[in-house]
Protein backbone atom coordinates (compact mmCIF):
# COMPACT_ATOMS: atom_id res chain seq x y z
CA UNK A 1 0.00 0.00 0.00
CA UNK A 2 1.09 3.56 -0.67
CA UNK A 3 1.73 6.18 2.03
CA UNK A 4 -1.14 8.65 2.14
CA UNK A 5 -2.42 11.56 4.16
CA UNK A 6 -5.60 13.62 4.38
CA UNK A 7 -5.75 17.38 3.93
CA UNK A 8 -8.38 20.08 3.68
CA UNK A 9 -9.87 20.78 0.27
CA UNK A 10 -8.90 24.09 -1.32
CA UNK A 11 -10.03 26.08 -4.36
CA UNK A 12 -6.72 25.03 -6.00
CA UNK A 13 -8.11 21.47 -6.12
CA UNK A 14 -10.71 22.44 -8.74
CA UNK A 15 -9.08 20.69 -11.72
CA UNK A 16 -8.62 17.51 -9.68
CA UNK A 17 -12.26 17.60 -8.49
CA UNK A 18 -13.51 17.96 -12.08
CA UNK A 19 -11.48 14.87 -13.04
CA UNK A 20 -12.57 12.83 -9.99
CA UNK A 21 -16.28 13.61 -10.25
CA UNK A 22 -16.44 12.96 -13.99
CA UNK A 23 -14.66 9.62 -14.22
CA UNK A 24 -16.78 6.69 -15.34
CA UNK A 25 -16.84 4.88 -11.97
CA UNK A 26 -17.97 8.00 -10.10
CA UNK A 27 -20.74 8.68 -12.60
CA UNK A 28 -21.87 5.05 -12.52
CA UNK A 29 -21.88 4.47 -8.77
CA UNK A 30 -22.36 7.90 -7.22
CA UNK A 31 -23.97 9.97 -9.94
CA UNK A 32 -23.49 13.07 -12.01
CA UNK A 33 -22.88 16.10 -9.80
CA UNK A 34 -22.81 18.37 -12.87
CA UNK A 35 -19.37 19.66 -11.96
CA UNK A 36 -17.79 20.24 -15.36
CA UNK A 37 -15.72 23.41 -15.01
CA UNK A 38 -13.12 24.65 -12.52
CA UNK A 39 -15.57 27.37 -11.40
CA UNK A 40 -18.24 24.76 -10.62
CA UNK A 41 -15.62 22.67 -8.81
CA UNK A 42 -14.56 25.64 -6.70
CA UNK A 43 -18.20 26.08 -5.61
CA UNK A 44 -18.42 22.33 -4.85
CA UNK A 45 -15.22 22.54 -2.78
CA UNK A 46 -16.60 25.52 -0.88
CA UNK A 47 -19.84 23.65 -0.10
CA UNK A 48 -18.62 20.09 0.43
CA UNK A 49 -15.25 20.70 2.03
CA UNK A 50 -15.11 24.16 3.59
CA UNK A 51 -18.73 25.02 4.52
CA UNK A 52 -19.50 21.51 5.75
CA UNK A 53 -16.63 21.63 8.24
CA UNK A 54 -17.79 25.05 9.43
CA UNK A 55 -21.48 24.09 9.68
CA UNK A 56 -21.30 20.53 11.02
CA UNK A 57 -17.73 20.20 12.35
CA UNK A 58 -17.01 17.53 9.72
CA UNK A 59 -16.87 17.15 5.96
CA UNK A 60 -14.61 15.93 3.20
CA UNK A 61 -10.85 15.72 2.89
CA UNK A 62 -8.57 15.30 -0.09
CA UNK A 63 -6.64 12.01 -0.05
CA UNK A 64 -3.04 12.58 -1.13
CA UNK A 65 -0.07 10.36 -1.81
CA UNK A 66 3.07 11.06 0.22
CA UNK A 67 4.36 13.32 -2.57
CA UNK A 68 1.24 15.51 -2.38
CA UNK A 69 -0.54 14.10 -5.43
CA UNK A 70 -4.32 14.18 -4.87
CA UNK A 71 -5.89 10.80 -5.67
CA UNK A 72 -9.30 10.84 -4.00
CA UNK A 73 -11.59 12.19 -1.35
CA UNK A 74 -13.02 10.79 1.86
CA UNK A 75 -15.38 12.40 4.29
CA UNK A 76 -18.46 12.45 6.41
CA UNK A 77 -21.70 13.77 4.96
CA UNK A 78 -24.82 14.95 6.73
CA UNK A 79 -27.74 13.92 4.57
CA UNK A 80 -31.30 15.06 5.25
CA UNK A 81 -32.53 11.47 5.05
CA UNK A 82 -30.09 10.09 7.63
CA UNK A 83 -29.97 10.95 11.33
CA UNK A 84 -26.23 10.27 11.59
CA UNK A 85 -23.32 11.22 9.32
CA UNK A 86 -22.36 8.82 6.60
CA UNK A 87 -18.93 7.92 5.32
CA UNK A 88 -18.33 8.57 1.65
CA UNK A 89 -15.33 8.25 -0.59
CA UNK A 90 -14.14 8.38 -4.18
CA UNK A 91 -10.83 7.52 -5.78
CA UNK A 92 -9.29 8.02 -9.18
CA UNK A 93 -9.72 4.73 -11.01
CA UNK A 94 -6.01 4.25 -11.68
CA UNK A 95 -5.41 4.02 -7.90
CA UNK A 96 -8.14 1.48 -7.12
CA UNK A 97 -7.20 -1.87 -5.63
CA UNK A 98 -4.19 -0.56 -3.69
CA UNK A 99 -5.86 -0.18 -0.29
CA UNK A 100 -5.76 3.61 -0.46
CA UNK A 101 -9.42 4.26 0.33
CA UNK A 102 -9.47 1.74 3.16
CA UNK A 103 -6.42 3.44 4.69
CA UNK A 104 -7.89 6.92 4.11
CA UNK A 105 -11.18 5.95 5.76
CA UNK A 106 -9.29 4.52 8.74
CA UNK A 107 -7.35 7.79 9.08
CA UNK A 108 -10.63 9.71 9.02
CA UNK A 109 -12.38 7.41 11.49
CA UNK A 110 -9.43 7.75 13.90
CA UNK A 111 -9.89 11.52 14.18
CA UNK A 112 -11.12 12.59 17.61
CA UNK A 113 -14.22 14.39 16.33
CA UNK A 114 -15.27 11.27 14.40
CA UNK A 115 -14.72 8.91 17.32
CA UNK A 116 -17.18 11.00 19.34
CA UNK A 117 -20.05 9.96 17.04
CA UNK A 118 -19.95 6.36 18.24
CA UNK A 119 -21.79 5.18 15.13
CA UNK A 120 -21.51 6.02 11.43
CA UNK A 121 -23.61 5.16 8.43
CA UNK A 122 -22.53 4.44 4.88
CA UNK A 123 -24.59 4.14 1.73
CA UNK A 124 -23.59 2.61 -1.55
CA UNK A 125 -25.22 1.67 -4.80
CA UNK A 126 -26.39 -1.91 -5.22
CA UNK A 127 -23.77 -2.49 -7.94
CA UNK A 128 -20.76 -0.88 -6.25
CA UNK A 129 -19.10 -4.08 -5.09
CA UNK A 130 -15.74 -2.34 -4.54
CA UNK A 131 -17.21 0.12 -2.05
CA UNK A 132 -19.15 -2.64 -0.32
CA UNK A 133 -15.91 -4.61 0.17
CA UNK A 134 -14.13 -1.54 1.57
CA UNK A 135 -16.97 -0.90 4.01
CA UNK A 136 -16.95 -4.53 5.15
CA UNK A 137 -13.16 -4.31 5.74
CA UNK A 138 -13.82 -1.23 7.87
CA UNK A 139 -16.33 -3.14 10.02
CA UNK A 140 -19.57 -1.74 8.60
CA UNK A 141 -22.53 -4.11 8.67
CA UNK A 142 -25.31 -4.28 6.12
CA UNK A 143 -28.62 -3.11 7.61
CA UNK A 144 -30.92 -3.05 4.61
CA UNK A 145 -31.89 -1.19 1.48
CA UNK A 146 -33.05 2.43 1.57
CA UNK A 147 -34.32 4.98 -0.92
CA UNK A 148 -33.10 8.46 -0.05
CA UNK A 149 -32.60 10.16 -3.42
CA UNK A 150 -35.01 11.61 -5.94
CA UNK A 151 -34.08 8.92 -8.47
CA UNK A 152 -35.84 6.32 -6.24
CA UNK A 153 -32.97 3.86 -6.69
CA UNK A 154 -32.43 1.59 -3.69
CA UNK A 155 -29.10 1.96 -1.92
CA UNK A 156 -27.43 -0.35 0.55
CA UNK A 157 -27.31 1.09 4.08
CA UNK A 158 -24.48 -0.02 6.36
CA UNK A 159 -23.66 0.96 9.95
CA UNK A 160 -20.54 0.85 12.05
CA UNK A 161 -20.69 1.20 15.80
CA UNK A 162 -17.90 1.09 18.35
CA UNK A 163 -15.64 3.45 16.45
Amino acid sequence: MLDIYLRAGQPDDAIFIVELLNQATFLEHIGNKNINTPAQAEHYIQQTFINSHQQFGFGSYIVCLADGTPVGMVGLFQRDALAIPDLGFALLAKYEGKGIITAAARLLMAKKHVLEFGVLAAITSQTNIGSQKVLQKLGFEFIGDVIINDDNQPLKLLLKSKL
